[in-house]
């Protein structure tokens, strides 16, 4: 909304009386840089108290978009942007670093969020906490993927093994949509593990990227030709690791006409660890 929007949502809420509670304001920023969300945050306080003024509610405020993972050190990540190119992906596709999730960030997960209560909004005088405490606001957040670090692994199964001079294209029994950052024009960059079915090992490394099972050009969930310690063979598996911040419901689809993927949630209980298959139905 933008300022006349908002004043007009505001006298509207005041005019419906009891029919509607006005709880707060939101937001969300894509990126995950402090100072923006911390700026905008200081002015959700301020409208929160302008709302109150008007006898509505507003005692919250959301501060949307995920916090950062911090996955690999700064030099890996430096080399690995400055060093990739349209050769490293089949059919040379290209990617622009920034459309590349930031696998390393200085300031993430809970420090990104002391981060941005440290931040003084206006550039000086108070801090985004004291400002919250004082006006009595309770701060709700969204840290997204941040929750998921080092959670949960997403196993495919290969199906073919396709030679294209210099690299393979393997395809396995499932499609892009089970790793969400393709939704964004990206690369899902941890190397997936390859687990031979028949436990062989040695032979020498093979260059490979991985496409899914639809007829779509664009169903590759691997574009980068990533180096195996020996060639994949139809049977084996491909395990992505760290993938629970990108897997969604939303993306499965019987629209391909495989079975949709079973969810397996491990836990400990009374120092041994289990799993079971989740069996819930999706939201």
């Amino acid at each position: 909304m933008n300022d006349a929007e908002l004043h007009t949502a505001l006298d509207r809420c005041r005019d419906a009386g009891d029919a509607v509670r006005m709880e707060g304001f939101s937001f969300h920023l894509s990126g995950y840089a402090v100072r923006p969300r911390a700026h905008l945050a200081g002015e959700l306080v301020d409208l929160c108290l302008k709302a109150r003024a008007m006898g509505l509610q507003a005692d919250r405020i959301s501060i949307g978009g995920g916090f950062a993972v911090d996955y690999v050190a700064a030099e890996d990540w430096a080399r690995f942007t400055r060093t990739q190119g349209p050769n490293d992906y089949h059919a040379a596709k290209s990617f622009s670093t920034s459309d590349f999730y930031p696998y390393h960030s200085p300031v993430a997960g809970a420090d990104a969020l002391r981060a941005i209560l440290a931040a003084r909004p206006d550039g000086g005088g108070t801090a985004l906490a004291d400002r919250l405490r004082d006006a009595g606001i309770m701060l709700l957040t969204e840290p997204g993927r941040a929750l998921l670090d080092r959670a949960g692994c997403t196993i495919f199964r290969i199906q073919g093994v396709k030679d294209r001079g210099g690299y393979a294209i393997l395809t396995v029994d499932g499609t892009s949509l089970s790793l969400s950052e393709q939704w964004f024009n990206s690369e899902y960059l941890p190397d997936p593990v390859l687990l031979p079915s028949d436990g062989r090992s040695g032979g020498p490394p093979v260059r490979a990227c991985v496409g899914g099972a639809t007829c779509l050009e664009s169903d590759m969930l691997t574009w980068r030709k990533v180096v195996f310690p020996a060639r994949p063979h139809p049977g084996d598996l491909l395990v992505y690791p760290n993938t629970a911040g990108y897997q969604m419901d939303s993306n499965e689809s019987p629209f391909h006409d495989l079975p949709l993927p079973l969810k397996v949630v491990v836990d400990e209980a009374d120092g041994r660890i289990r799993w079971r298959l989740d069996r819930r139905p999706p939201c």
